[in-house]
């Protein structure tokens, strides 16, 4: 597991967190989730903007980051 930060957008609103995962915590102005390796990667070779975009629409979406990311992730190859 690693962790990724997220530019906390100052709402005050906390990040929504799917069942059986772990509640990000504050450290500093960024909120810090835990990840799997390969996310963590796919995370830090997005750019800083598309990161934003991603964290605004799973706030729209009312979905957990990480599950959001994991779909990107973790597509399958190909579907019927």
């Amino acid at each position: 597991m690693t962790s990724i930060r997220v530019n906390d957008d100052g709402t005050g609103t906390a990040p929504i967190v799917e069942k059986g995962r772990e509640t990000p915590f504050k450290q500093g102005t960024f909120l810090v989730f835990e990840v799997k390796d390969e996310v963590a990667k796919y995370w830090n070779k997005l750019p800083p903007g598309r990161r934003d975009e991603i964290y605004k629409q799973s706030k729209k979406e009312k979905k957990d980051l990480r599950q959001l990311l994991d779909g990107f992730v973790f597509k399958p190859a190909h579907t019927k």
